[in-house]
C-alpha cells in the first residue's frame, strides 16, 4: 500500500511537471512571440471608439499568461505533493469564470459554443497555440 501512494504521488509530479512545461512555452508563445499584454486595451491609437482587433488579441495573449503565471506561482507555494491537487482546482475555477462570463453576454451569440471550442483548443495537446480567429 505504501508503494502504491509514491506511485500516485510520482504521477501527480510527473503531470504537474508536464502542466509547467507546457506552461512556460504558451506564456513565452503569447508574450514574446505573440506580443501579449493586457495594456494593449488602453492603446487604442486615434480611435477611442474602437478597439482595433489587433489590440484586443494582444489584449487576450497577456490576459492568458498572466492567469498561467498566476497558476504556476499560487501552484508553487503548495508542497511538492499537493501541487497537483492545486492545478486541478485551478482548471475547475478557471471554467466556472469562463462559464460566469459566457453567461452575461448575449445569447444570440452563443457565447457558450465558443467558450467551449476555446476549452477544447485549451485541452488539445497543441492548445498553446490556439488563434483567435
Amino acid at each position: 500500500m505504501c508503494g502504491d501512494l509514491e506511485e500516485i504521488d510520482g504521477e501527480a509530479e510527473r503531470l504537474y511537471g508536464g502542466f509547467l512545461q507546457a506552461a512556460e512555452g504558451a506564456i513565452h508563445e503569447a508574450i514574446d512571440h505573440r506580443g501579449g499584454s493586457r495594456r494593449r486595451i488602453e492603446q487604442q491609437g486615434d480611435s477611442a471608439d474602437h478597439l482595433p482587433d489587433a489590440s484586443l488579441h494582444a489584449y487576450m495573449d497577456g490576459l492568458f499568461a498572466d492567469i498561467l503565471s498566476a497558476c504556476i506561482k499560487d501552484a508553487r507555494r503548495a508542497c511538492s505533493p499537493e501541487r497537483y491537487r492545486v492545478l486541478a482546482s485551478q482548471s475547475i475555477v478557471l471554467a466556472r469564470v469562463a462559464g460566469f462570463l459566457a453567461g452575461h453576454l448575449d445569447p444570440r451569440e452563443e457565447p457558450l459554443a465558443s467558450s467551449i471550442e476555446a476549452l477544447m483548443a485549451g485541452y488539445s495537446p497543441r492548445g498553446a497555440l490556439h488563434s483567435h480567429d
